[in-house]
């Protein structure tokens, strides 16, 4: 290779220039359908595409760029500034442009508004690369305006061309082909986590004979998670669902998986707190503190001691009596929050902190209710324009129990003070 192929990345280097040289979505390139339209076609059409990473979205999309005949310009949604517009602007004002944005979903919704009416005229055309879902991270304006497409994740197949193509490209002979599935295994057919672990291995992949030997040359960077992409989301989303299930075991599997592939082990340690209150509740209101405490043991501890405090508290809340109640409960309420923001809180129940206050009523007329023979009186707390609701139904599970068992006291002393 030559001084300055060793300076650029072996994936760069392997990016194909046109669509021959395009390995897999056929079924968006293929004879017919809409990409293979649009390439022969030749005329600009603002474009999205999402899926995985490491599967040919922004090396298509410059393939593409080149059909389009017109200038282009690469900008990536992280770093988009108030000047790379200005720059774009001044540009489509003298002749329409491309602008082809990876991480769209980067992009804040004022960026992504900017763009709207370039778009519309003509001046701007766009093609975007994500990997997360557009229809929650990109403009709905926006995205009305893009023709969207899906791009799956690498066969093996498609991804041994690539894996091959690399090993030519560095002159480097096998003793084991086996290799090959070894790498394709460890990037989670993620072509450009693929090239990266053999641009890592360098000369070392022309020795390794066997899996044992590739696993202890490769270190942990390696472990196909991506924490900012949408398997970050997919992990996050299984640990939830395993844990609101009470699949003890796949919740050891998904938390491992995590763990492993480099996520903050405090985020899962925040989903846990908001599991304890979501799903579990007051079914087990010890879920609550024992997540707390999990997050507060990882504090002190750090990685790795801190991880086993973490995944004591996954198999409790996965064990756990689980309960909607107070999930339920909040939701109905905002609604009625929402509905009711007119109505105004009853003078009694005012704070009086003034003399102002005072004279203006608030706080007359309020009972202390600990300080009566009961702890308790019969009163309507609710706005006076608004009937009582019932916004919390604990179930007869867990702790749960004991609150059905508290509402129906309160309630039966409530109907003693009205017959007295």
């Amino acid at each position: 290779m030559t001084t300055d192929s060793k300076k650029t990345p072996l994936a760069e280097q392997l990016r194909p220039q046109n669509i021959d040289e395009f390995i897999g979505q056929k079924h968006l390139i293929g004879d017919g359908n809409i990409l293979n339209l649009i390439l022969k076609r030749g005329e600009p059409v603002s474009l999205l595409f999402f899926g995985p990473p490491g599967c040919g979205k922004t090396t298509l999309a410059n393939i593409i760029s080149k059909k389009y005949r017109m200038p282009s310009m690469n900008i990536n949604g992280v770093s988009f500034s108030t000047t790379q517009f200005k720059k774009i602007i001044e540009e489509a004002n003298k002749e329409p442009i491309l602008i082809i944005i990876d991480e769209i979903h980067r992009m804040n919704k004022a960026q992504q508004d900017a763009l709207l009416p370039y778009i519309e005229n003509g001046n701007v055309f766009i093609i975007g690369t994500t990997t997360e879902n557009p229809s929650y991270e990109v403009n709905k304006a926006l995205l009305s305006r893009l023709t969207s497409a899906e791009f799956e994740r690498l066969s093996k197949d498609d991804l041994k061309e690539i894996i091959q193509r690399a090993v030519n490209k560095l002159n480097f002979k096998l003793n084991n082909t086996g290799i090959i599935d070894f790498i394709i295994d460890f990037s989670n057919c993620d072509a450009r986590q693929a090239i990266n672990i053999i641009s890592a291995l360098g000369g070392e992949i022309e020795k390794i004979e066997t899996f044992e030997e590739f696993k202890k040359i490769i270190n942990k960077k390696f472990v196909p998670h991506d924490k900012n992409g949408e398997e970050h989301y997919n992990l996050i989303s299984a640990f939830h669902k395993s844990v609101r299930g009470s699949d003890v075991d796949a919740s050891i599997y998904y938390f491992a998986r995590m763990i492993a592939g480099g996520e903050d082990p405090l985020y899962v340690a925040r989903r846990m707190i908001r599991i304890a209150s979501e799903d579990i509740g007051n079914a087990d209101p010890q879920a609550m503190v024992i997540a707390i405490s999990a997050y507060n043991a990882f504090e002190r501890l750090g990685s790795p001691e801190g991880e086993l405090s973490l995944l004591q508290c996954a198999i409790y809340l996965s064990l756990a009596p689980k309960s909607t109640a107070v999930y339920n409960a909040y939701n109905s309420a905002l609604q009625d929050a929402k509905n009711t923001a007119n109505l105004s809180v009853p003078l009694k129940f005012r704070n009086p902190v003034t003399d102002f206050d005072k004279e203006r009523g608030y706080g007359e007329e309020y009972i202390y209710p600990p300080q009566t023979k009961e702890s308790f009186i019969d009163e309507k707390y609710f706005p006076d324009n608004m009937s009582e609701r019932v916004y919390y139904k604990p179930v007869e599970r867990g702790f749960e129990r004991e609150m059905v068992k508290r509402i129906i006291y309160y309630k039966k002393l409530k109907e003693e003070i009205r017959k007295k």
